[in-house]
């Protein structure tokens, strides 16, 4: 039995891989990340470290982590290792591609078709960063309440448009953004309002990244792991910045699970 772990800030992702079997959990992060997780993790999902032949960590501080634990080897998996494998094994690439990993914060990866994964650069804008701009604006951390408000909104009270401000330029559609809150000063708006912007100006910033990211190296799609574009108001911000540059993006249907194929991959190549 392999239990393999990948530590992000908010969520810690575990699956258990028993000949074909493979069991996912999904816990919430508790900081700091130490050795000592795995044994309380394991414990809260039921798996007795006696069953495990081999432990694979990822994320967070685990390049810190002994070498071992009462004798089981740890391997330690780099996370462009596990974003790029899992990806592969997602979305059954053969030849090279880019994937945009959307957690707290997003970071892209671009791999060859010999399992090669660079890290091409990343930005602090995530998943967290839509909680933590949601607590302080709205008061509300909730994804669900957030999304509920976003449904609700009119952004266009919040935000500058293009078509408030410039014409002339047909690559851009009226209903972008031309500057994000640019409209607050104003006073005439509600939470739904705020968070309608708010879940888009994320959904734009990640976008634009990944079109760029996109045709530096001459892709015409993009994958998506993780679970930022999970919020619908920001996918559809994604979405629309892609289509700009005509690029696709591609979603992961299993969020959370393809970094913890990405270390099975590697533990297994590597064990």
């Amino acid at each position: 039995m392999i239990a393999v772990f990948d530590f992000g800030i908010s969520n810690t992702d575990i699956a258990i891989s028993n000949n074909e079997k493979i069991d996912f959990f999904n816990l919430k992060t508790q900081l700091p990340i130490e050795e000592n997780n795995l044994l309380e993790l394991l414990d809260k999902i039921k798996i007795s470290l006696k069953e495990i032949d081999c432990i694979g960590v990822s994320g967070g501080k685990t390049k810190d982590f002994p070498n071992e634990i009462d004798e089981i080897k740890i391997i330690k998996v780099p996370e462009v290792e596990a974003i790029g494998r899992g990806a592969k094994r997602i979305f059954e690439k053969k030849d090279s591609f880019l994937v945009m990993s959307l957690g707290t914060g997003t970071g892209c990866i671009f791999a060859d078709k010999d399992n090669n994964f660079q890290y091409i650069g990343g930005i602090p804008v995530g998943g967290g960063t839509l909680i933590g701009l949601s607590k302080l604006l709205l008061n509300e951390t909730d994804i669900e309440n957030i999304s509920k408000l976003a449904n609700a909104g009119d952004r266009s009270l919040v935000d500058f448009l293009i078509e408030d401000v410039v014409s002339g330029i047909d690559i851009l559609k009226p209903n972008l953004s031309a500057s994000n809150f640019a409209k607050v000063s104003g006073g005439m708006h509600r939470k739904e309002d705020i968070s309608k912007a708010l879940t888009n100006m994320i959904g734009e910033i990640i976008g634009t990244v990944a079109f760029s990211n996109a045709l530096i190296f001459q892709k015409e799609e993009i994958c998506f792991t993780g679970r930022t574009f999970l919020e619908p108001n920001v996918k559809s911000a994604i979405d629309e910045r892609l289509e700009i540059a005509g690029i696709n993006g591609i979603y992961s249907d299993s969020p959370g699970f393809e970094n913890c194929l990405g270390i099975l991959d590697f533990v297994k190549e590597n064990y």
